[in-house]
């Protein structure tokens, strides 16, 4: 099978990243699963994905992506950031999964142990916006607290990807203060902090049984999980009642053109 993975930074700033990522697909991905990477066009800053309006902007060029994923015979994608951007608007113009990690890696997380902690990057902002997407996925009960790293955003995402040994500690330090309030699962609500988490084999805080949870490498399986069950069942991508109700293809150009956004044409539905 053929995976997009799509990145929310522009390409010449996540070398490093991109380079660790990769690593830990390899460890989990099965040996039949191709991945293929895209960027988007225009943020080239790290800092801008914890605002809400880049975040707005950046679904923008998110969805533009799915689109030519499916137009270029991927079988599903998934979208490499913890806020799980455009993936819900994707859903309505796309006939495969499109999986967001952060959603993925908490309903999996479900299934561990009741209460969740989420650790997270030191920005105020992002650390409001994981329990929003929690409380989006109807596991706002469930959660035990939202923790942030004490390690600057601007050294974990830059340092971090060379020498991850601080953030590792770090992430361990934060996921204590939640095991303290009550967690037995540990989400981290950060592709970049769950690299480097993958990278340095932290699966466990150490000494306690409580697994950690890499939202990128759930996500990466769920993508797998639901393209072998479309492809068994023909089940659909998403629900096509509700809020991924499917935009005919008219529709989607129609809009395309009064935005004037370059999407692909879509492939014939399967």
């Amino acid at each position: 099978m053929k995976i997009c993975v799509i990145h929310v930074n522009c390409e010449e700033l996540s070398e490093a990243y991109t380079r660790v990522i990769s690593a830990n697909f390899d460890r989990v991905k099965r040996a039949d699963t191709e991945i293929v990477h895209k960027y988007v066009a225009h943020l080239r800053r790290a800092t801008d994905t914890v605002f809400a309006f880049p975040i707005l902007l950046n679904k923008i060029d998110v969805v533009q992506r799915i689109v030519e994923a499916e137009a270029e015979g991927a079988d599903g994608v998934m979208v490499a950031c913890s806020g799980d951007p455009g993936v819900a608007e994707g859903r309505t113009l796309v006939d495969f999964p499109v999986v967001g990690p952060m959603e993925a890696a908490l309903h999996l997380a479900a299934t561990y142990g009741k209460k969740i902690g989420i650790v997270t990057t030191a920005d105020p902002s992002w650390s409001e916006y994981c329990a929003t997407i929690a409380e989006n996925c109807g596991l706002g009960g469930r959660i035990a607290g939202v923790e942030r790293i004490a390690i600057p955003s601007a050294k974990a995402f830059t340092e971090g990807f060379e020498t991850p040994g601080p953030v590792r500690e770090a992430i361990i330090l934060a996921a204590r203060k939640l095991i303290a309030d009550g967690a037995n699962t540990i989400v981290l609500g950060s592709a970049g902090l769950s690299v480097m988490a993958s990278a340095t084999d932290l699966a466990e805080v150490p000494g306690t049984g409580v697994p950690v949870f890499d939202v990128l490498s759930a996500g990466l399986k769920m993508t797998e999980l639901k393209i072998d069950l479309q492809r068994a069942f023909a089940l659909p991508p998403a629900s096509r009642i509700g809020m991924y109700e499917r935009l005919d293809d008219a529709d989607r150009g129609r809009i395309a053109r009064l935005f004037d956004l370059p999407w692909a044409p879509p492939r014939q539905a399967r």
